[in-house]
């Protein structure tokens, strides 16, 4: 909703500060939410506010070429620890790890994430949430529209990689969840349990599995106020929610 800010007003107006326990907001810019402005106005209305803040190190380039580089980017958090309330309610998302193959030439931004924990760690961020690419028939299409060919990363090259990113993140004092990823631990990106643990004012909320997400996501309930019909405008290659 960050590329819709007016809408994105529009629809909190239907849910009262009172009647709201989190605000879970995810974005690759949060430009809109940390500007002075309308949205962020009314944010500050709400006792908590969630981010999921992307960054992969990929903005600006082909793969996402409307979101601002990734120095930009870390530059935005600092008014965003500000407007949350501390660093506890971000998490950095590296996702999702991209490797493809173009007349030879291979791709990856696996290598930018330990130059990327670097410079996000002194924010305080402690939690780092990341995928692999989906092969999703539209993202492999996509991609092949610029002559890149997706390659698939197997199991084994996984673990590989995500036993190198454990110890970036752990040497600057981050853990890594995994997002809906097969053979490795559940993690939820709304988590009831630890919502209710950081809420200013001690209050709780559901626990429960939500309904219709993917077998391997382990999110609680919540309400989405976004919709799909509302394209977003960064154009990233790789993204399966883009027709």
């Amino acid at each position: 909703m960050g590329c819709f800010p007016g809408v994105m007003v529009e629809r909190l107006g239907e849910y009262p500060p009172q009647d709201v326990h989190s605000i879970v907001v995810w974005t690759k810019n949060p430009q809109n939410i940390v500007m002075e402005g309308e949205l962020k106005k009314i944010l500050k209305e709400y006792r908590q506010i969630y981010v999921h803040l992307t960054i992969t190190g990929m903005g600006g380039g082909e793969f996402e070429p409307m979101i601002p580089p990734w120095k930009e980017v870390v530059r935005m958090i600092g008014p965003l620890t500000d407007l949350v309330g501390g660093p506890l309610r971000i998490s950095w998302r590296f996702d999702p790890i991209l490797k493809v193959e173009r007349n030879g030439k291979v791709y990856s931004n696996f290598d930018l994430f330990p130059v990327l924990a670097e410079a996000i760690a002194p924010f305080g961020i402690k939690i780092c949430r990341m995928s692999w690419v989906s092969p999703y028939k539209k993202v492999v299409t996509r991609l092949g529209q610029k002559g890149w060919r997706l390659i698939p990363q197997i199991h084994h090259e996984r673990i590989n990689q995500a036993r190198q990113l454990a110890g970036f993140a752990q040497r600057h004092g981050m853990n890594i969840h995994f997002c809906s990823m097969e053979r490795f631990p559940i993690s939820r990106c709304i988590d009831g349990e630890f919502l209710s643990k950081i809420h200013p004012d001690g209050l709780t909320c559901s626990r429960e599995k939500a309904k219709g997400q993917r077998e391997l996501c382990g999110c609680t309930q919540s309400i989405d106020i976004g919709w799909y019909s509302l394209q977003c405008k960064h154009g990233c290659l790789y993204c399966y929610a883009s027709p």
